[in-house]
């Protein structure tokens, strides 16, 4: 099929989409499947996990890849995150040294607990401009 007509256009782009939907689950069941560089296996998180483990919105945890600010994996349009990594982020994150299982928890609970909301002043309904007399 090296030489497609306008006619044909749709049959070639149906084969496209069943290759390429092949492909993709063969890739996810590799990357589900790969044993890491240690010989340790990764555990495939989903972007839900990863928000619930963390205490944060799955929208936070967007944001937060797209800050670069935690480790993450991006095939196409899927975000892939890999349990090792995420605990070795946190484990690195704001300590130096070797994290206790204590310090992790306590990490943890930094972030779960975080600010999630603007502060008082910007989405309370005194601003300071009705305060400022005319």
């Amino acid at each position: 099929m090296n030489n497609i007509t306008f006619d044909q256009l749709p049959q070639a782009v149906s084969m496209l989409i069943e290759k390429v939907g092949l492909l993709t689950e063969r890739v996810e069941k590799f990357l589900c499947d790969a044993p890491s560089q240690h010989g340790e296996a990764h555990t495939l998180l989903t972007l839900n996990e990863v928000a619930k483990l963390l205490g944060k919105s799955a929208s936070t945890i967007y944001a937060m890849t797209s800050d670069k600010r935690i480790p993450y994996h991006k095939r196409g349009n899927k975000l892939y995150f890999f349990e090792d990594e995420v605990i070795a982020w946190i484990k690195q994150g704001g300590t130096s040294g070797v994290a206790s299982e204590s310090e992790i928890e306590r990490r943890l609970e930094e972030l779960r607990n975080g600010k999630k909301r603007k502060p008082g002043a910007l989405t309370d309904g005194n601003s300071r401009m009705s305060a400022v007399a005319p």
